[in-house]
Parts: structure tokens; C-alpha cells; sequence
């Protein structure tokens, strides 16, 4: 006589399935807050000619996106489009923070025959709302004016910001001779082979005990005072 063998179905437990579509839930539903967390804080540095608020604006970020969904590169990439920007870092840190490192290209001067900035690299560019850079106010030479670029790019941009106005001066014997207007009211002969002294412009006034005149480093270091 056979056995035969019984199975026993197991009951559906509704309640371990609720529990299982709810703990469901909860994962999906956090994994999405977190996705969607925006950008808390963003910093800016070494940017000295563009605002924080157009590097913000630029990058898309002006209006906080989402930390995990915004990259590094595609922050990076929208930078570099800027014609000023020469390199770019972009960092993603701890508590939602978006950090952005500038490398900018060094403005010499604009010029004023066709309002164009000369930048370090030798390009000229048309920019808006930059101040604080030597007007260049009279015709260059185009070999002269490529040596007075490779000089001034070694000047610090504070030197160059005391800087109002340079003008080409030359003479019968040197033909790279400028005059720097300078933002203090002084006047300051200088050539080519010579500019470099203007990054210790400030070591240099200190000694005139607040006089105002004329600095000739062109040749010989003298001051002459204004009557």
C-alpha cells in the first residue's frame, strides 16, 4: 500500500510583504533625497578679473543643482569656454561644497586705438566690465609693442594695476623708451630693458617721502620733483 505524500502550502504573509514594499520604499525614496541634495556652498579662488558671479553663472551653478548630478568636467568645461580663463581646478568636497580654482590669463593693458585687452599669452580680446589696467593711449610698433607683451607679462598683476597710462615714447638713441602714468600722479621714463624695476615701484616710492614728479629709469635712477 503506497504512501501518499502530503505538501503543505505556506500561507501568504501579507504583513512580511508590506513590510518589505515599505522598507522598499524608504530605500528608494532616500536614495533619491540624497541624488537630489543641491550644492550648498560654492567658493571661488585666485579669480582676479571675473566676478564670482559670472564664474557662477557660466558654470550653471546659480542655482544650487544637485551636488551628485552636476561633474567636475562639465563645471570645467563651461570655465574654459571663458576667453580669460587660461586653466581651471574644480573640486567636489565634503559637506556639498563645490570648490573652483581660476588660473586667468594676465591682462598687460587695453588699448586704446581698438579697445581690445592684450593678455599674457599675446592674444587680444574683447572683454566688458574690466578695470583696473594700464590704458596703452598711442601707436606701438608691432615689433616693439610683441617685446613690451614678453616684458610686461613678468610683472606682477599689483605692479601693474599702479599703472594708469603707458605711452611710447622713443628717442633719437633708444627707441624702446615708454612713459608709465602712474596712478600715485607720478610719471615714470622707462625702456624695455629696464621694466622690470616696476615691480619694486613700491620699495622705490618709499624713498621719495610722498613727493610728487618724475622717475626716470630709463637711464640712471633718478627722481625729479614736481614744482
Amino acid at each position: 500500500m503506497s504512501k501518499t505524500k502530503k505538501i503543505r502550502r505556506k500561507k501568504f504573509n501579507i504583513l512580511k510583504f508590506l513590510v518589505f514594499i515599505l522598507f522598499l520604499y524608504i530605500l528608494i525614496s532616500a536614495f533619491f533625497k540624497i541624488l537630489n541634495v543641491p550644492i550648498k556652498n560654492i567658493l571661488i579662488l585666485k579669480n582676479n578679473y571675473l566676478s564670482d558671479e559670472k564664474i557662477i553663472e557660466v558654470s550653471l551653478l546659480d542655482n544650487y543643482p544637485s551636488f551628485i548630478k552636476t561633474t567636475s568636467y562639465n563645471i570645467k568645461k563651461r570655465i574654459k569656454k571663458l576667453p580669460l580663463v587660461e586653466d581651471v581646478k574644480v573640486s567636489k568636497k565634503f559637506g556639498y561644497r563645490v570648490v573652483i580654482e581660476v588660473t586667468e590669463k594676465k591682462i598687460l593693458y587695453m588699448s586704446r586705438s581698438d579697445n581690445m585687452f592684450v593678455v599674457s599669452s599675446g592674444e587680444k580680446l574683447e572683454l566688458n566690465n574690466i578695470s583696473g589696467v594700464p590704458i596703452l593711449i598711442n601707436f606701438v610698433p608691432e615689433d616693439i609693442e610683441q617685446k613690451l607683451i614678453n616684458k610686461m607679462k613678468n610683472l606682477s598683476i599689483n605692479s601693474i594695476s599702479k599703472i594708469s597710462e603707458i605711452e611710447y615714447s622713443p628717442t633719437s638713441y633708444d627707441d624702446e623708451r615708454f612713459i608709465f602714468y602712474m596712478n600715485d600722479s607720478n610719471l615714470v621714463y622707462i625702456n624695455l630693458s629696464s621694466i622690470n624695476k616696476i615691480n619694486k615701484y613700491n620699495e622705490i616710492v618709499t624713498k621719495l617721502e610722498g613727493h610728487n614728479g618724475i622717475l626716470y629709469l630709463d637711464s640712471g635712477n633718478y627722481f625729479e620733483i614736481k614744482e
